[in-house]
């Protein structure tokens, strides 16, 4: 059997389709909507669009899982109208499901017509093993293998304006929510950069904050409880004073927590 056929298509409630793994049953977007989860958890909170409007011409995004590709769509949506280029570097494990979401049925209106040229891109990129393509203004860089090692060997940009945390979820994919992976991620983070990611784990939180990173919360999809945004230079939805406390004392274990640590919500 084509090891890209292993992966299930499922409709989800928005009409977008996302895409089921053979190997451990978690679905690589929301149920509730695989195209809202991209623009909703990601490209909006991100503040790309609020950035560009403010006169930024080139911003750079660290997409962390290229899966469908819908989280670069949203991305590149969001600029749309402005005179902000994009350049992303995607990385993404293994290519099988970049293959696989290249069959899977485009959608409607506007998510078909923001969809079609990233698909193009991916598939270009697919057939050299991974490469850049053009898109509007900006450029993707698509990269396979072991995010880890592939992000520590990067030297192009040297500061990420907006970060996708989307991997699997910790429970499959340990790796990429781990400390070390987690602060190689936020040393490449400018002063005013954001990152999204659809994990609420208190764990997760934590070990944003332990790297050097405030966090609050991020929006709802769906019935799923608020994601977590992280970064510099933004104020962000605060956490009330009890959970923001257990996420310093996680973070900073002993009797001195770092100073400040438990402003866990908005950024100073």
């Amino acid at each position: 059997m084509d090891s890209t056929s292993r992966w299930r298509a499922e409709r989800t409630a928005d009409g977008s389709f996302t895409l089921v793994s053979p190997e451990h049953g978690e679905a690589c977007h929301s149920l509730a909507g695989a195209w809202t989860q991209a623009r909703e958890r990601y490209a909006r909170p991100c503040r790309l669009r609020e950035r560009a409007l403010a006169g930024e011409r080139r911003l750079a995004l660290l997409d962390v899982g290229t899966g469908l590709g819908l989280n670069l769509a949203a991305a590149f949506a969001e600029l749309e109208g402005t005179d902000a280029a994009l350049d992303v570097l995607s990385l993404e494990l293994e290519p099988d499901v970049v293959r696989a979401a290249l069959a899977l049925p485009l959608g409607e209106g506007g998510l078909a017509r923001v969809l079609t040229p990233v698909r193009s891109g991916l598939a270009a990129a697919l057939a050299t093993g991974g490469g850049e393509f053009a898109l509007g203004a900006g450029r993707v860089r698509l990269v396979f293998g072991d995010a880890r090692r592939t992000l520590a060997a990067e030297r192009e940009p040297a500061l990420f304006d907006a970060v996708f945390l989307d991997p699997f979820s910790p429970k499959v994919a340990p790796e990429l929510w781990q400390s070390d992976f987690l602060a190689l991620v936020a040393a490449r983070m400018g002063s005013r950069s954001v990152l999204s990611t659809y994990s609420s784990a208190v764990r997760v939180r934590a070990a944003l904050l332990a790297v050097g990173l405030s966090v609050g919360l991020g929006p709802r999809v769906g019935a799923k409880s608020s994601g977590t945004l992280a970064g510099r230079g933004f104020e962000l939805p605060g956490f009330d004073p009890r959970t923001a406390r257990r996420l310093a004392r996680k973070a900073f274990p002993g009797p001195n927590p770092a100073p400040g640590a438990e402003s866990a919500g908005p950024f100073s």
